[in-house]
């Protein structure tokens, strides 16, 4: 399919990245005063807000999520500056007013999921991003564990694929009442689960974990293509093609959200649908 350009209909990229590091930078500035050096062994940036932009797919605003992950020297940092709602609230604050005194009218004020790395190391099935994907903000080197074959990775993804038939029998239920304005925060759920569909879908059909998992989603279209998988790349796209007109129109058209959530359905339920073929050929 045709994928979008970076045309006059959208921001220019180059501004959406510059506040991208500003926020990075915030989050950096902020930990680090609050929490004593030390105590801090890494600050992190991955994700797609770090992957090259061929086409609006690859960034939306205020609606795809700008990734950080902190790791604190020990566990016990964790409880020491992060057990408190006061402690949160804190940190919040003092990063908003960094980046608006940074940047005082920005495009778009960038939405961070802030991970604790520590505890993420401790998932049996965490698997970190390819090398590619993840900058050092602070600190040492990224710690990646000992990866894990590429069978074991593909059984994974077919795992957590299979688990988005949970979100699709509660999403009726979620959804019902999300409107107007309300809208926002049902399609900023539904992302955490619409963009890992694609790499998970590729990797199941048999594209290496570096491959699926280490490119952007202007490629992983094509790729979805390549492997026969138009329908699925089509409704792919149209998830944060329509993301970005919810996004544009300043949430106002909220048609354009609910052609997001109707495309982001379709991408979960074919992504189940390959999943359960794929782990039927596994038995």
């Amino acid at each position: 399919m045709m994928t979008p350009s970076w045309n006059s209909h959208y921001p220019d990229p180059d501004v959406l990245k510059e506040e991208i590091r500003n926020m990075c930078d915030a989050f950096v500035h902020v930990l680090v005063e609050t929490v004593p050096e030390e105590q801090i062994a890494g600050i992190y940036h991955k994700g797609s807000t770090q992957k090259a932009w061929d086409s609006p797919l690859d960034y939306v605003p205020e609606i795809s999520d700008l990734d950080i992950h902190l790791l604190f020297a020990d566990d016990a940092g964790v409880t020491t500056h992060l057990s408190t709602p006061e402690r949160a609230l804190a940190i919040q604050e003092k990063v908003e007013q960094w980046f608006l005194h940074r940047l005082p009218d920005p495009y778009h004020i960038p939405r961070v999921q802030l991970m604790v790395l520590n505890e993420l190391l401790k998932e049996p099935d965490f698997c970190a991003s390819p090398r590619g994907t993840i900058t050092v903000l602070f600190g040492a080197t990224y710690p990646y564990p000992a990866r894990t074959d590429e069978g074991t990775i593909r059984l994974t993804d077919c795992k957590y694929l299979l688990e988005q038939e949970h979100y699709l029998r509660e999403y009726p239920q979620h959804a019902v009442d999300k409107y107007a304005t309300y809208l926002l925060q049902s399609l900023r759920t539904m992302v955490w689960h619409v963009s890992p569909t694609a790499p998970r879908v590729l990797s199941i059909l048999g594209v290496p974990f570096e491959r699926a998992w280490g490119t952007n989603r202007t490629t992983m279209v094509t790729l979805l293509e390549q492997q026969g998988q138009r329908e699925l790349a089509r409704d792919y796209a149209h998830f944060y093609i329509n993301a970005w007109e919810y996004f544009l129109s300043h949430y106002e058209n909220t048609g354009a959200g609910r052609a997001a959530a109707r495309s982001g359905i379709h991408v979960l339920r074919k992504g189940v649908e390959l999943a359960r073929t794929f782990k039927k050929s596994t038995v």
